[in-house]
């Protein structure tokens, strides 16, 4: 799989959030976001959420600009690996790529998935993430983390899927002052 370009991230300011499929990545992310968001930081992308509770459901996405849970399940009859609608991913990867080119402090990509790889969906943010030393984080199932290095050239940083490991990598890449801290109104809302 070739993807046409190389990421460029010899500062680590590109992560991936790697989890095995019974973590919640969504949870975390959700979470990271709301903290560098209480802080006034510029937020964009969104995250995938996963309720065990909700099964057969349409699939349900936190547009992080917004701070806006909406529903985007792949119309009847569409078939892949993703239970969202490819068109609105395309969309929203879009989007990001002009907020990214507008200017934010970091992007918070939903998952590692086919799209991407098959340059679509947010590939292009990533690509520009990289090409505007914008750091992001991409949440990657330990199956595909393979498929990731291919896809990045090894250029990225690899966490646990854990807050303090996200947490740490920010303070480390963005020396914020003060470091962010896992605290703040809405650091808790999704995890509940």
């Amino acid at each position: 799989m070739s993807t046409g370009w190389t990421i460029a991230d010899a500062d680590g300011d590109i992560a991936a959030l790697v989890y095995p499929v019974e973590d919640r990545p969504d949870l975390i992310l959700c979470a990271f976001a709301g903290l560098l968001m209480d802080a006034g930081l510029r937020v964009c992308g969104l995250v995938q959420l996963r309720d065990p509770h909700r099964e057969g459901s349409p699939g349900r996405v936190m547009v992080l600009d917004r701070w806006q849970v909406v529903d985007v399940g792949r119309p009847d009859g569409a078939r892949g690996d993703c239970r969202l609608d490819a068109q609105w991913l395309d969309q929203m990867g879009a989007q990001a790529e002009a907020s990214i080119r507008r200017g934010v402090d970091i992007v918070i990509v939903n998952r590692f998935v086919p799209l991407e790889a098959h340059g679509r969906g947010f590939r292009n943010a990533i690509r520009a993430a990289s090409q505007t030393a914008t750091p992001l984080v991409i949440a990657v199932p330990t199956f595909a983390f393979e498929g990731w290095t291919r896809f990045s050239s090894g250029m990225t940083v690899r966490l646990d899927c854990s807050l303090d490991s996200l947490l740490g990598w920010w303070n480390r890449i963005a020396k914020p002052e003060p470091p962010i801290v896992a605290t703040g109104p809405r650091a808790g809302e999704l995890t509940k």
